[in-house]
């Protein structure tokens, strides 16, 4: 009669738990990107945490190169006319670099300075594309804003036209006029928050998630849509933080202008600000890719 080995046993048993890895890895550099989801109020704080952790993982990275972006960024807009129109054309393809270095922090994959030039290599063109349907739907929003503005103030306009002809003095008035500015206003946010929401995470899901322009226009407003209230108290938590960091130096620059303090007191005043450039910027850059991550991916 035949022993069968505990080997052959535990081979021929159909309940045991498989040896093998059943997930293979995730290659290096990707993202499984999904369908948006809904999160809770909380996640708004929860994406700055979250990019606080990131950050944490590859400070000198993470901070060089959202530095590097912001002044290459700057410079490009120093161009007269056309730096502005490249400046909306890029945007995508910057946005790709900062994703690129948050995403390899992370995942703690060697994070270079050079990931802030991976949508220059990879997707180049989507997102050059995507750059410039971010530009129309900007320019789109403030023609018809402006157009709307003309109408309501049109008769002001021709008021003051009449004015500066024969040369009298005065600023000309109208029925409700404020009305009509609080009315401009509204519509203006009317065009450029879809407009925004349309193209807010449409970088994220060009580059990760290889999606068409036009797709990722689509995904961007969904879920911009389906997660209203944790977006808004992100933005309510940004402003704060920032508000924190900067009132330190408002009251020494108040002191300093009380006391008659000279250049110095004024440099000294301004140094505590500096905890907002050095830390609090490249967390809240990054904080953009968890919000991404938590939204279209399976985690956080």
């Amino acid at each position: 009669m035949t022993i069968m080995q505990n080997n052959d046993l535990n081979d021929r048993n159909p309940y045991q738990q498989p040896q093998a890895d059943v997930m293979p890895p995730r290659p290096e550099g990707t993202l499984v990107v999904n369908a948006p989801r809904g999160r809770d109020v909380g996640a708004g704080w929860r994406w700055i945490t979250d990019a606080w952790r990131i950050f944490r993982n590859a400070k000198a990275v993470v901070f060089f190169g959202a530095v590097l972006l912001w002044l290459i960024s700057g410079a490009i807009q120093q161009v007269p006319l056309l730096g502005i129109l490249a400046s909306f054309i890029l945007a995508p393809v910057f946005s790709a670099g900062l994703l690129m270095l948050a995403y390899n922090a992370d995942e703690q994959q060697s994070p270079r300075i050079g990931n802030i030039f991976s949508g220059f290599q990879e997707q180049f063109t989507p997102l050059l594309l995507l750059g410039l349907t971010y530009l129309g739907l900007f320019l789109g929003a403030l023609i018809i804003g402006g157009i709307v503005g003309y109408l309501l103030f049109a008769d002001m306009l021709s008021a003051m036209l009449n004015m500066a002809m024969s040369e009298q003095a005065g600023f000309p008035g109208g029925d409700g006029v404020l009305l009509r500015m609080v009315l401009v206003v509204l519509i203006m946010a009317a065009l450029f928050i879809p407009a925004m929401a349309l193209y807010w995470f449409a970088p994220a899901l060009v580059f990760f998630g290889k999606r068409p322009v036009g797709e990722a226009l689509m995904m961007s407003l969904r879920g911009c849509l389906s997660n209203i209230m944790p977006m808004l108290w992100y933005g309510v938590v940004m402003v704060l933080l920032v508000i924190l960091l900067m009132l330190p130096s408002l009251v020494l620059m108040v002191v300093a202008t009380v006391m008659g303090g000279g250049v110095m007191a004024y440099i000294l005043a301004w140094l505590p600000a500096l905890g907002f450039f050095l830390v609090l910027f490249p967390v809240l850059a990054v904080s953009y890719y968890s919000s991404f991550r938590d939204i279209y991916t399976d985690s956080l």
